[in-house]
């Protein structure tokens, strides 16, 4: 197992992600949770980045993912990672209605 990334490098890669899903979803896009390995410095090389986006509902989950995947396929392929950016209503987030959700809101980082 490697350290990964510093926070400042996830910062920036979380802002750059975040920039290019504002950039496909417009308002949308509340927010965007980076969660996991990354988070707790745990990632190898080969892990995957696991991301919720944040949106207003309601949620086409299969719409939703596939603009996700649109919209960071260039960063997938620069960084040799896959990126798995989950599409996620802001109100269930906000009630923390999944334990995954509940997981995320106490060690994520959200920009």
């Amino acid at each position: 197992m490697t350290k990964g990334r510093s926070l400042v490098e996830r910062r920036e890669l979380l802002t750059e992600i975040r920039q290019r899903l504002l950039k496909a979803h417009g308002q949308r896009l509340r927010g965007v949770v980076l969660y996991g390995s990354e988070v707790r410095g745990e990632a190898r090389p080969d892990s995957d980045i696991d991301l919720l986006v944040l949106l207003d509902g309601p949620i086409d989950y299969s719409r939703d993912l596939r603009t996700n995947i649109n919209a960071l396929y260039d960063l997938v392929l620069a960084l040799e990672r896959p990126i798995s950016a989950k599409p996620v209503d802001i109100a269930a987030y906000e009630t923390a209605a999944y334990p995954l959700y509940r997981n995320a809101k106490a060690q994520g980082v959200i920009a």
